[in-house]
């Protein structure tokens, strides 16, 4: 057990500094494509973020188990808006260019209506899958090329006021080549101590006697939206919120259509009545809250933070009593 303590330990470690370095490449990033943080959030950011998902997607696969990895995949999306912008939102206020944002929040709830419309019957064929891949592909490409045509004379301000104000350091990780350097070993940092935080917590859970469901629910399904979580907060300590919101959205999108995507390619998916009936529902709730208030509001307050938090509370508490009713019954 002390074992798994001092790697839960070094874990949190390597995952705040990975988050912090991911966080600075990627706002140097922006400055090098002349592109809003929240663009570059909503596609480069949230692929690399999604690692883990798309991983557990593919071994789920394989494994003939995709039913854990789309569990997976609507479980982080609920979290990434409930849990995750809602500490983004308390940290730090977030101010957001819905313009920006538009084609990923229709992407979005479009994927979720979409997905939830195809699974009526309970069941994800692989023709499906291989839609859902191609969207998702598609949305990415589309993102980037339209980001890049639509640059305005303001942002590409905004862009070089980035980049003269990237952090110190070794000189070369301040040039392009450098700059995708740390881009690349960050997320791989980020995504191994996520892994490591994850391993180490289910197995001191364990000895101290914690219920799987409990670790379940909180450890396991937190676990793999840990990269989203670290970016959050580094985003906010750097000023940059709206880079985590981009990231947030981007990071649905690559769950809804790649990370189920490959699951469903990989073999056919049959779910339960119960996560057609709680689940997507949930998640569409909070998807219609967070395109609402973004809309209307072009920005998310403590306010809007404490309340999308209470909800991720009230869906896991939902959950809990469901499992343990269909336990009893």
């Amino acid at each position: 057990m002390l074992k798994d303590a001092l790697v839960l330990v070094v874990g949190l470690a390597l995952l705040v500094k990975g988050g912090d370095l991911f966080v600075a490449a990627a706002v140097r990033i922006a400055g090098f494509l002349r592109m809003p943080r929240v663009v570059i959030g909503s596609t480069i950011v949230s692929l690399a973020t999604t690692m883990p998902e798309m991983v557990v997607s593919v071994i789920a696969g394989a494994r003939g188990n995709p039913g854990l990895a789309v569990g997976n995949a609507l479980g982080s999306c609920v979290c990434n808006i409930g849990l995750i912008l809602g500490i983004t939102a308390t940290l730090k206020r977030v101010e957001i260019n819905p313009g920006a944002l538009r084609t990923a929040l229709l992407t979005m709830v479009g994927l979720g209506v979409a997905l939830f419309l195809m699974t009526l019957d309970l069941a994800l064929q692989r023709w499906q899958g291989g839609l859902l891949l191609v969207a998702g592909a598609a949305y990415f490409a589309y993102d980037l090329i339209d980001a890049a045509r639509r640059r305005k004379p303001e942002e590409v301000a905004e862009a070089k006021a980035i980049e003269r104000a990237a952090v110190k350091g070794l000189a070369w990780f301040q040039t392009r080549a450098g700059t995708v350097a740390q881009f690349t070993l960050a997320a791989g940092l980020v995504i191994f101590s996520s892994r490591l935080v994850v391993d180490s917590a289910v197995k001191l859970a364990g000895a101290l006697g914690i219920p799987p469901l409990v670790v379940g629910l909180t450890v396991v399904a937190v676990g793999t939206s840990l990269p989203e979580l670290i970016t959050a907060i580094g985003s906010a300590h750097r000023q940059v919120s709206d880079l985590s919101v981009g990231n947030i959205i981007g990071a649905n999108i690559a769950n809804l259509s790649i990370v189920i995507g490959i699951a469903a390619a990989l073999t056919p998916v049959t779910m339960t009545r119960l996560t057609q009936l709680f689940d997507f529902p949930a998640m569409l709730a909070l998807m219609g809250l967070l395109v609402w208030t973004l809309w209307t509001q072009h920005r998310l307050t403590r306010r809007e933070g404490i309340i999308l938090i209470v909800s991720y509370a009230a869906y896991i508490a939902g959950v809990v009593v469901f499992a343990v009713l269909g336990k009893s019954g």
